[in-house]
């Protein structure tokens, strides 16, 4: 039996590469159309040259679309996209990845143009924690899939054994990434351990003040630069939410011991959350200042590791995936 002809299209967090790239290691080959490629960031500021992208790029959607038997779709806001009356008609699964479920659906919830994407999926994934509750009340049947890590494009954990000991702030300076909250955890880290060397991204609207916190900013990097940085770490500190993204994930399977303020949320398959120094930001300054001498102990005693490989790496979902898309298929 000829397996089906599976599309991804568009992406966010680079779920969707991971998954096809998993997947070609299992031998099955998956088409791909990343994010980039379905809504470029750069488009001409002429119309007619505008108009000349578009016409292009639905010519490539038509092409690709019809070479596939189910689309995988990334990001409910481009389902228009792959689904215009010009387009061949091809069953989806819908992937929501954040915006889409939080803010898109959540202003009118089952009123909203979003829930009608949802309904014409044969089936919903969510990958962000705190959008269960949504995702679920638009569509019952929708199942968890983490965002994913991959561990041949990290490096080995290599924290200076001279020098000031290193703490890293792993996210941009945003404020849905908890920015005022860690602006506050470096300032009292700066006061309670001005020994320690305390970097962070020159990214967000916030960076100088994480500057003028006693932060030292690094320009943005690409990722191979970017997990080198990681792997410097004595300490890293995650974004100040409740739900981690791939740089926290990276950094733990690294072994870099995390710390981040708060608590998170259970995961729904096994209830189990990241295991990091966690807290108010007295509890993390307590922490960090306790741990920071033997950062190796701390990477051993939490275990941030091998937890992050057992519960993000995108290998295991694949077969999964491989037998919805063929139940798809043969219900078509």
């Amino acid at each position: 039996m000829t397996e089906p002809r599976i599309l991804h299209f568009h992406d966010a967090a680079d779920v969707g590469g991971a998954l096809v790239r998993a997947a070609s290691r299992q031998g099955l080959d998956w088409d791909y159309l990343g994010a980039e490629a379905v809504r470029p960031s750069q488009r001409p500021q002429n119309a007619l040259a505008s108009k000349l992208v578009t016409a292009r790029l639905m010519a490539t959607f038509h092409r690709r679309i019809r070479r596939a038997d189910v689309l995988h779709i990334h990001y409910a806001m481009v389902v228009p996209a792959a689904t215009q009356r010009l387009m061949p008609r091809r069953p989806y699964v819908l992937h929501l990845h954040g915006t889409d479920i939080r803010h898109h659906w959540a202003g009118l919830r089952r009123r909203s143009t979003v829930q009608t994407y949802i309904d014409g999926a044969e089936h919903v994934y969510y990958t962000n924690l705190d959008t269960r509750e949504n995702a679920e009340e638009a569509r019952p049947d929708a199942e968890f899939m983490p965002a994913f890590i991959e561990p041949d494009r990290l490096t080995t954990w290599t924290p200076a054994d001279s020098g000031p000991p290193r703490v890293l702030f792993l996210s941009r300076w945003e404020d849905n990434k908890g920015a005022s909250h860690n602006l506050e955890l470096a300032r009292a880290l700066h006061r309670a351990r001005p020994d320690i060397a305390l970097e962070g991204l020159a990214w967000g609207a916030h960076a100088t003040e994480a500057a003028a916190a006693g932060v030292h900013l690094v320009p943005r990097m690409p990722h191979e630069e970017y997990a080198r940085w990681l792997a410097s770490a004595h300490i890293g500190i995650g974004q100040a939410n409740e739900m981690l993204g791939v740089s926290e994930f990276e950094a733990m399977a690294i072994g870099v011991p995390l710390a981040v303020l708060g608590q998170r949320i259970p995961r729904p398959d096994d209830g189990t959350t990241p295991p990091v120094l966690e807290g108010t930001v007295a509890d993390v300054v307590e922490q960090i200042s306790q741990q920071i001498a033997d950062p190796v102990a701390a990477s051993r005693a939490l275990g941030g590791d091998e937890w992050a490989l057992a519960h993000h790496l995108a290998d295991p979902y694949v077969q999964p995936l491989m037998a919805l898309y063929r139940r798809i298929v043969g219900a078509a």
